[in-house]
């Protein structure tokens, strides 16, 4: 399963997300709002734009 990569920049722990499911509401580490959570790998899912010249 793929997954969604984030980084809570409170406590600097990685939180991985299955696609599909939404951005946590907070933390499951240290309870920080979502404000503080941010996607840190490339963000989603391919749609194959590079074949055409485009990424």
């Amino acid at each position: 399963m793929e997954m969604k990569k984030f980084i809570c920049s409170n406590c600097q722990k990685t939180i991985e997300i299955p696609y599909g499911v939404p951005k946590p509401e907070t933390c499951p580490h240290c309870g920080a709002p979502a404000h503080y959570i941010h996607r840190v790998d490339r963000g989603g899912r391919r749609c194959g734009c590079r074949f055409m010249g485009r990424e």
